[in-house]
């Protein structure tokens, strides 16, 4: 069970989390939306390590990981991806994902599935970008995580690409993993979450809508 039980955090005196609280257990696949600004990002920040809350606590297995730091909260099982693909330019794709040293024939898979296989002599400049975001995704899985936050990932797809995208995730994701899926786009949603809630006025969680897969 992971939980996120009333996370509050302000900026400059200005609220931007107001005592979310979130409930997962494993295999779930929220979807998390809301307008700009509406703190999204924020919450996700907190969850995974890089910034503080003022308020309230984060647990995993009933581990309090509250305020730990980005490497501890990974090492316990809760990964994410960015907005922006983060990965080392100096390093070709391969290396990326250490194929030739401890990759199971699963992840294998997911890295030819996500079209990487072409890439992976290839440096991180030279993938294009929905690539890229999918490389994000396989190196996150590839860890077996209990928990994965996508933080907006089909920024910049076509409707195809958003398509292809969602069927890589549907197929490779593990059903012991929850995911929390922070989106703008609806449409991608629809097809991976079971569940959709947003950020609200008040800067707390409400649900927008439910359904089952």
């Amino acid at each position: 069970m992971f939980e996120i039980v009333g996370i509050s955090k302000s900026f400059g005196g200005s609220q931007v989390l107001n005592g979310v609280s979130l409930h997962l257990r494993a295999g779930d696949r929220l979807g998390l939306t809301g307008s700009n600004g509406s703190g999204k990002s924020t919450l996700v920040n907190i969850v995974t390590g890089y910034i503080e809350a003022d308020a309230g606590r984060v647990t995993l297995d009933t581990v309090d990981l509250t305020n730990r730091p980005a490497w501890k909260i990974a090492r316990a099982g809760i990964r994410r991806s960015f907005q922006s693909a983060r990965m080392l330019q100096s390093a070709t794709m391969r290396h990326q994902f250490r194929v030739e040293m401890n990759t199971t024939t699963q992840g294998l898979a997911a890295i030819d599935a996500a079209g990487l296989s072409p890439y992976l002599d290839h440096f991180p400049s030279e993938v294009p970008l929905p690539i890229l975001r999918k490389a994000e995704v396989v190196r996150a899985l590839l860890t077996e995580p209990k928990v994965l936050f996508l933080d907006e990932p089909s920024a910049g797809f076509t409707s195809e690409e958003l398509i292809e995208f969602a069927d890589f995730l549907n197929a490779h994701l593990s059903r012991s993993t929850a995911l929390v899926l922070v989106e703008h786009r609806i449409d991608l949603m629809r097809r991976v979450a079971t569940g959709i809630k947003q950020i609200g006025s008040a800067r707390s969680l409400e649900d927008l809508e439910f359904e089952h897969a």
